[in-house]
């Protein structure tokens, strides 16, 4: 390993889970560390055994540091990280410190929405042909805990937030499945939200593009292009007669995919060709590969029906923080449901675009219940919108609504942490009360 740990000086920024990760591996390594939070107070496991300071800094906190390793839930613009960047200490994330260390072949995958789905399910193709995968970053294991195991490949799941503070991580193969407006409260505009996903194609061997979406094209050179989309095509992976096809040749019939709507045969798409990737090195098998999707189970909250009620399909979406997200469900669930959808939407859009929905919701939605913080824009974009207060009376909004055959999706395009702890809280309070409903 050319870049030596213990030789340097760090501040970890941040003290939630990945700023922990930090902390324990600069330890472990005998590196000289301290950290800071921006919180008035945080709750440590004994194994923090460091000094934290809490709030505001001095410029002369930077003093004698080289390094600081930012999580990525703090902004680059905030007052601490500005101090640093004077003093002249390097800004950097969890990653970049992995992607200096790392010798193990790594897959990269961004995007606005389908992320988690694609990370895991790639991990699990490649596991199913015989290679010891595993799934990190933003998913699975803290990115630098892979370093201490001996894996085949390390299937990275990177955010935006990830991938402003990373500058050098080698990717055999690598992807943005799709860009949305999403983050803009962070990033400020749309530009350079796709300029730090781009960052993903920095230092990749093969890009894997979807054919029908724009900004996820390398805008820098890479050794190879690999495309896929719902296009019947002769080259790369398409679609014909229901099935998934490699270079025009049936692969995967769409059947077999257990996870709902035509989004999710994207993602299964996207995992195929970033599998293919690694055929020259690996020697993958992309049949085997395919043959696998059959036992995947899709991670929570992401398109999953959790009840069927008197014909009424019951949708928990709720990892659907953004207007993209949202679009990708309506989208790819409208062709297979026979009655109307009701959507539940709102929260806090986290200055995302709201309008961006009105054409699907015009043609595929018969009503919106919305809620939080943004239920207003809702209203504004839809006139068949209900506001409500709060989930029990979405729901109850909901089932007097909902015919036979009808689909209730909660998928929010929205944060949700103006009224819950987050997407996992608000998924299960709907599921309670569609319980609830079910058993009055």
């Amino acid at each position: 390993m050319s870049y030596n740990v213990r030789a340097q000086t760090y501040v970890v920024g941040g003290l939630g889970v990945t700023g922990q990760a930090c902390v324990r591996f600069l330890q472990q390594q005998g590196a000289q560390v301290k950290a800071f939070d921006t919180r008035a107070s945080v709750s440590l496991p004994n194994e923090i055994d460091v000094e934290v300071t809490l709030g505001s800094l001095t410029a002369a906190y930077f003093d004698g540091v080289d390094v600081l390793v930012l999580s990525p839930g703090l902004s680059p613009a905030i007052e601490q990280v500005q101090l640093a960047q004077r003093a002249g200490v390097e800004v950097i994330g969890d990653v970049e410190l992995f992607a200096r260390l790392n010798e193990t072949p790594v897959i990269g995958i961004t995007g606005s929405n389908g992320k988690t789905t694609v990370t895991l399910l790639t991990t699990h193709m490649l596991n199913h042909c015989g290679l010891k995968a595993v799934a990190a970053g933003n998913v699975g294991l803290p990115v630098l805990d892979t370093l201490a195991n001996d894996y085949d490949v390390i299937v990275l799941e990177l955010s935006s937030f990830q991938l402003e503070t990373t500058s050098s991580l080698a990717l055999q193969a690598a992807t943005i499945l799709n860009i949305s407006d999403d983050h803009l409260d962070r990033h400020q505009t749309f530009e350079n939200y796709v300029l730090a996903k781009q960052r993903i194609f920095l230092h990749c061997n093969t890009a894997v593009v979807w054919r029908d979406t724009e900004h996820c094209a390398p805008q820098n050179t890479v050794n190879k292009l690999s495309y896929y989309g719902l296009s019947d095509v002769s080259e790369g992976i398409g679609f014909r007669d229901n099935a998934i096809t490699l270079h025009g040749e049936p692969l995967l019939d769409a059947n077999q995919i257990q996870l709902a709507g035509t989004h999710n045969v994207l993602n299964v798409m996207a995992s195929l060709a970033l599998c293919e990737g690694l055929q020259a090195t690996m020697n993958v098998n992309l049949i085997d590969a395919a043959q696998s999707v059959t036992t995947f189970k899709s991670a929570p909250h992401r398109c999953v029906e959790i009840a069927n009620i008197n014909g009424v399909r019951w949708i928990d979406d709720s990892k659907a923080t953004n207007v993209g997200a949202t679009l990708a469900a309506l989208q790819g669930l409208a062709p297979l449901t026979e009655g109307n959808i009701i959507l539940v939407a709102g929260g806090d859009a986290k200055g995302g675009d709201i309008n961006q929905l009105a054409d699907v919701v015009k043609n595929e939605v018969s009503h919106i219940v919305a809620m939080g913080k943004d239920a207003h824009q809702f209203a504004a974009m839809f006139e068949r919108t209900q506001i409500v207060k709060d989930m029990d009376e979405a729901v109850d909004y909901a089932f007097s609504h909902a015919k036979p055959n009808d689909v209730v999706l909660l998928s929010p395009a929205c944060a949700s942490l103006d009224m819950f702890d987050n997407y996992i809280h608000r998924a299960q309070v709907f599921a309670s009360a569609v319980k609830q409903r079910s058993q009055a």
